[in-house]
């Protein structure tokens, strides 16, 4: 029962292809990996705003 309200879970919550449900579902949750990307993205585009206003100036 757990099983179909994770892949319940992956398709229609979270917006996963069956086949991309089955592929989460075999290799597991994603790494922190993905977080620090995430981070990293978000300081690169912080920085790019700065850089910016100051050629706006």
């Amino acid at each position: 029962m757990l099983m179909i309200r994770q892949i319940r879970g992956l398709l229609y919550d979270q917006g996963f292809t069956i086949g991309g449900a089955r592929l989460r579902l075999t290799t597991g949750e994603p790494k922190d990996d993905t977080q620090q990307y995430k981070q990293m993205i978000r300081q690169m585009i912080a920085e790019l705003e700065d850089v910016l206003v100051m050629l706006k100036a």
